[in-house]
């Protein structure tokens, strides 16, 4: 059976060399096309090597459209400024999506709400097999303990991260909000000053960014008598390519819709 060609735009940064190292081990996809952007400074260069796996002739090119045009799927973990053609490319040509950027904006979510409606796209903030079993366990957790704890989240990365809180540390917000029916003003992003007794429903939310951290998150729940910790330590950036390989793999050949890592893994 022929593999599927994948195009993976953003080919080039960390999770691009973690997904360009997941392909082989693959059996139904392969990287065909390994876009970045025209100004960077590998263009041409052999993307298996510089991932530092094997030589794959995958070489880095800057023709999107071509590449998107020509595949049977697309991952993107460009940027938020690329989104918007990515999207339109992707509908032009009538390719499913996998999308695992963060720092999205309610703008960003309304467009591949739209697009999603015309071809399938799996969306998450984290492709890590382990991290959805943290969301998932999250909300088991949160339904049994109720109101009657305490909740905070700690999310830690590397120095490089531009967003905080972590689009990981988000939806575990956005988990707690909807299982808790609680809202956005319950929540404060760290601590500072003096402040009165907590609130019962707050959540707080807390960011720590240093060394070479891949992306520790961990979401407490504290009552007087006990401490329930669930927690998601990422080790190496691979974990993150499996789970968008997978992602791939599962959106071809779906109906238009949105799509999430629950869907992929089945939980």
């Amino acid at each position: 059976m022929d593999k599927k060609k994948i195009a993976l735009i953003g080919a080039a940064g960390r999770m691009g060399r973690a997904i360009t190292q997941a392909f082989p081990q693959s059996k139904s996809v392969s990287l065909a096309y390994a876009i970045v952007r025209p100004d960077t400074y590998c263009l041409g260069f052999d993307s298996g090597l510089h991932s530092g796996g094997k030589e794959n002739k995958v070489l880095f090119t800057a023709e999107l459209e071509d590449a998107i045009k020509n595949s049977n799927g697309v991952i993107d973990f460009s940027s938020l400024q690329a989104l918007d053609s990515n999207l339109d490319y992707c509908i032009k040509y009538n390719k499913p999506m996998v999308i695992g950027l963060t720092g999205l904006d309610k703008e960003h979510k309304r467009k591949i709400e739209s697009a999603s409606k015309t071809i399938p796209i799996v969306l998450s903030p984290n492709m890590s097999i382990g991290v959805n079993l943290l969301f998932k366990l999250t909300e088991i957790a949160a339904k049994v303990l109720d109101n009657n704890f305490d909740i905070e989240v700690l999310d830690i990365h590397h120095k490089h991260k531009k967003d905080s809180p972590s689009g990981t540390a988000s939806k575990l917000k956005d988990i707690l909000l909807s299982t808790l029916e609680r809202k956005e003003s319950d929540v404060v992003y760290g601590r500072h000053g003096i402040y009165n007794e907590r609130p019962a429903k707050e959540i707080g939310i807390h960011t720590m960014r240093a060394g070479e951290v891949v992306g520790d998150h961990t979401v407490f729940f504290f009552s007087p008598e006990e401490r329930i910790e669930i927690s998601h330590k990422a080790q190496d950036r691979k974990t993150f390519g499996v789970g968008s390989v997978k992602a791939i793999e599962f959106v071809i050949g779906k109906e238009p819709g949105l799509y999430d890592m629950f869907d992929v893994l089945g939980i």
